[in-house]
């Protein structure tokens, strides 16, 4: 009944912890929150279309265009894609797609302390801790961070599977392969940082040749099911734009003396003092763990406090892809999992007792009271984002139309609902023509547009200096209309009375065809060169004489 008691709990506690998404609203001032947003709508635009794996995205900047579908891991855009395609408005859509992560977290959790743990507090103690971790609801609520946070839920189905290879149980390899499998599916950093901790987990948890050939093939299994996806991604890395500061942000190391005003490791250094905390009163209270799985937490925690500190500087010089991640706090997913995977690994053992020293009592009385009021801290630090941080209705509905707009012809609805104010004013904005462009970010965009091209409207979205009101131009005597539109192909009829060039508002990117014939079903398509049908600012352009013509762009990915 215990046992049976905890998945309920867990299933109680993911609730409640999405409530306030689920209920209220997401919040629409999450930095990253609404690019996923805007990646999984277009994601659903384009499957709608017919193109059943897309791997461009028209919807951000009026129908420039990304390779976020191509380059970005696609587990969570799927979670709140499919909804969308099913006819669920993006708000429920993303907030149904909120829910899954919360359970993967917590049933995680669950699950993990009910194969692991044999005392019942320890079991209760991880799954509250799981469920109230500190990092795990700023990037729910906060940050907007939500692959991050389906990869950190899945990190405690990943120390299932390795408690499973460790004893020897069946679903220990497949259930190692899986979680793997969706932490690559989810986020891009968290896949780095993983690596590494399964790297740690094969010299602290497993013995022997057997179980370290079922750690070496469940790793090589999760690869090779997630190869269709890392493999065009890495292959297309060199095509995109980098992210933008790119590398390592020594202002974000916690204690740097390099931190600006806005550096977000100045709101969340509180949380290494809890886990710091954590790790003490541990060591106070029972000693060390005996159990690998515990150990293995040990040196996680430990180790990601030291990596989260401006000494560690050397450690990213010499391991550069670890530069990749950006932010040095970002090893505070796998910290709170190993820090709390030590402090409940007490529970292993059927009859753990405090040490009876009194001054050991003592100072784990304090440390733990340190703890308390350092995690409570870590979280009122964003309480106006955990508290009345909801949307209004008008929002909601604005949010809706806008998404709803085709990026590529103009919107009246969509310019009717902007607002003037308030954050979706800061995410959307209305073309010269009526039509509506989703801010974003430029890092998934073809690398050959220089920064000039690219306005910096605020510290995170930025918008395209488009050269022109409508998303097609001529600049001869003539008119140009769109005759054909698909998530694959665009296709123009150019009347063109003098010469002149014809310029689309999407980047140009070798992806892209660009296909010209005469007008009257004459001759065959004629591919133009890349480097002839791109101008210096990056847009698609190509020069045509005097006649009627047929332009097409088809996308043709292969690299």
């Amino acid at each position: 009944m215990g046992r049976r008691a905890l998945l309920l709990a867990a299933v109680g506690l993911a609730i409640i912890s999405w409530l306030p998404l689920g209920i209220a609203g997401v919040p629409l001032d999450t930095p990253d929150g609404f690019l996923h947003l805007g990646w999984a709508v277009a994601w659903a635009k384009a499957v709608q279309g017919g193109w059943l794996w897309p791997t461009w995205s028209d919807l951000p900047w009026a129908g420039a265009g990304s390779h976020a579908l191509l380059i970005y891991p696609p587990l969570f855009r799927l979670l709140v894609g499919i909804p969308l395609v099913a006819g669920m408005p993006p708000d429920h859509a993303l907030a149904s797609g909120l829910l899954v992560v919360t359970l993967v977290n917590a049933v995680g959790a669950a699950v993990l302390a009910k194969h692991w743990l044999h005392q019942g507090m320890w079991r209760w103690a991880l799954l509250w801790g799981a469920v109230l971790n500190p990092y795990f609801l700023v990037n729910l609520y906060v940050r907007g961070a939500w692959p991050e946070a389906l990869a950190q839920g899945l990190l405690w189905w990943l120390t299932l599977g390795l408690v499973g290879l460790k004893q020897g149980k069946r679903l220990g390899f497949p259930l190692s392969s899986a979680a793997l499998a969706g932490v690559i599916l989810s986020n891009w950093n968290a896949s780095l940082l993983t690596a590494l901790i399964w790297l740690m987990a094969a010299g602290v948890v497993l013995r022997g040749p057997r179980q370290w050939l079922r750690w070496l093939l469940s790793g090589l299994l999760a690869l090779a099911v997630t190869s269709p996806f890392w493999i065009p991604a890495l292959l297309a890395l060199p095509t995109v734009r980098p992210p933008i500061p790119e590398g390592l942000l020594a202002g974000e190391f916690f204690g740097s003396g390099q931190a600006g005003q806005f550096s977000f490791g100045r709101l969340i250094w509180i949380q290494a003092v809890v886990i710091g905390s954590i790790l003490i009163s541990r060591w106070l209270g029972w000693g060390r763990s005996v159990d690998p799985i515990g150990r293995w937490g040990m040196v996680l925690a430990a180790s990601g406090l030291v990596l989260m500190l401006p000494v560690s500087t050397p450690a990213y010089e010499l391991v550069s892809p670890l530069q990749r991640i950006q932010f040095p706090w970002r090893w505070l997913s796998p910290t709170w999992m190993g820090a709390l995977l030590w402090w409940a690994s007490v529970g292993v053992q059927p009859n753990a007792r405090l040490s009876p020293s009194t001054w050991r009592r003592v100072a784990l009385l304090v440390t733990a009271l340190a703890a308390v009021g350092a995690w409570f801290d870590s979280l009122w630090r964003f309480r106006t984002n955990l508290i009345g941080h909801a949307p209004s209705r008008k929002e909601i509905q604005a949010n809706r139309t806008l998404l709803a707009c085709d990026p590529l012809v103009p919107c009246p609805k969509g310019v009717e609902a902007l607002p003037s104010t308030g954050e979706l004013s800061k995410r959307f904005t209305a073309t010269g023509d009526g039509r509506i462009a989703l801010s974003g970010v430029p890092d998934y965009s073809p690398s050959g547009i220089p920064e000039s091209s690219w306005n910096k409207r605020l510290a995170i979205f930025w918008l395209p200096n488009w050269p022109q009101n409508n998303w097609s131009t001529f600049s001869g005597s003539g008119t140009v209309e769109v005759a054909f539109k698909s998530p694959t192909e665009r296709r123009l009829l150019v009347k063109a009375k003098t010469p002149g060039n014809l310029r689309l508002m999407q980047w140009s990117d070798p992806s892209w065809q660009v296909l010209v014939k005469p007008a009257n079903g004459a001759g065959d398509w004629k591919r133009r060169p890349f480097d002839a049908a791109q101008d210096r600012q990056g847009w698609t352009m190509i020069t045509l004489q005097a006649g009627t013509w047929d332009v097409a762009l088809r996308y043709s990915y292969a690299r």
